[in-house]
């Protein structure tokens, strides 16, 4: 009698175990693509990559007339402002997915970073 009530006493804390359901996380809204994380200016229409293309060669041309940028480092950055505004019109053919919307800001602002850093360092 004894060891029947023990093995009872030793069930029940896995028969009530079983019993409980976990809390489940509140489901985000339907327009929000990623709960949680910041998304700096990288959301559909907030992306502003032409303007940042544009503002990019017109920071170029001022380095370089002003003598902060070389002949070579001016074309270089040219170049990659070139690439970019490719990479945007081929994006652009069929709209632009979020993705590729990122990749674009992402490019435009290290060429903006790398346009600022050599203005910089190369300052007369």
């Amino acid at each position: 009698m004894r060891s029947t009530i023990i093995a009872a006493l030793l069930l029940m804390p896995a028969a009530a175990q079983a019993q409980f359901m976990p809390i489940m996380p509140p489901t985000p809204p339907a327009g929000d693509p990623m709960p949680g994380i910041s998304d700096m200016g990288t959301q559909p229409g907030g992306s502003t990559y032409r303007y940042d293309i544009r503002e990019a060669r017109d920071r170029i041309s001022r380095g370089r007339h002003n003598g902060e940028l070389s002949k070579s480092e001016a074309r270089g950055l040219k170049r990659e402002a070139g690439q970019i505004a490719a990479l945007a019109e081929r994006y652009g053919r069929d709209g632009l997915s979020d993705s590729e919307r990122r990749e674009l800001d992402m490019r435009t602002q290290v060429l903006k970073d790398l346009t600022a850093a050599q203005r910089l360092f190369n300052t007369p």
